[in-house]
């Protein structure tokens, strides 16, 4: 089959990637956002009593990646459905028959794109909180404890895979609007539902993204019956796996 392998479309992807504007709108975003969320958490804290604990900041303060995930869930979203937007794919599977090999690139660009947007995210959240609360009694949260560490580091993770869900989604649906709706419906709608577990809610909750975020990544230390936040973060991936895997049989069988 003639055409361009791999490596040529993942050049073409990341041309592709960083020419719309729409790319650094939402990185861009979700730095700030994180970056805002960690510097409001810390001013609220400034004047807490009692003294707010470093728990407490840093699981507060990483809270912005619940919009940071859907901003660069959205940013997977559209480097599949803006070509469908456009037209372009029909032109991108003309230089890459392998429809497959297609996904693949976009799944590795998006992916690594929202893996470094995601981690100066939850740094810029971390590093805001503690700004914050420079000169107060509050204990500061050292990046060298592990903990700390890895909480800052797993969010980033988690919000590198939420694009990638939103990669396979929107291969999926080819459709902007229908598949971020699809994508905010996956991240929310299930943390509502598992109230209607009763007591055992905990048990369905771990695997429910919103709440692995919240309870798992995100904090210092997991809610009890709750993943550990490196589990979660590969649950995740692998919630982006079956996502991206299901586009990619469909990919096979539709016309552009």
């Amino acid at each position: 089959m003639s055409g361009y392998g791999f490596r040529h479309a993942a050049r073409m992807e990341w041309i592709k990637l960083t020419s719309v504007r729409s790319t650094w709108w939402l990185a861009t975003a979700a730095v700030l956002s994180m970056a805002a969320a960690g510097v409001g958490v810390g001013l609220g804290y400034r004047g807490h009593t009692p003294v707010a604990t470093t728990a407490q900041i840093l699981n507060n303060s990483l809270s912005g990646a619940i919009l940071a995930q859907l901003l660069l869930g959205a940013l997977g979203v559209l480097a599949v459905t803006g070509e469908y937007g456009t037209g372009m794919i029909r032109s991108t599977f003309a230089a890459v028959p392998r429809r497959r090999t297609v996904l693949a690139a976009k799944a590795t660009v998006g992916g690594g794109a929202a893996l470094v947007v995601g981690l100066l995210a939850s740094f810029a959240g971390y590093l805001g909180g503690q700004l914050a609360i420079r000169g107060t009694a509050i204990p500061a949260a050292s990046l060298g404890d592990p903990r700390i560490l890895g909480a800052v580091l797993l969010t980033g993770g988690y919000l590198a895979a939420t694009a990638l869900i939103g990669v396979g989604v929107g291969t999926v649906v080819r459709h902007s609007g229908a598949a971020i709706g699809v994508l905010f419906a996956l991240v929310f709608v299930p943390s509502f539902a598992v109230g209607l577990f009763g007591a055992d809610g905990i048990a369905v909750g771990r695997f429910v993204p919103l709440l692995m975020l919240l309870n798992s990544v995100a904090v210092i230390t997991p809610t009890p019956g709750l993943f550990a936040g490196w589990v979660s973060v590969l649950l995740m991936g692998g919630y982006a796996a079956v996502a991206i895997l299901g586009g990619g049989l469909l990919l096979r069988r539709r016309d552009a």
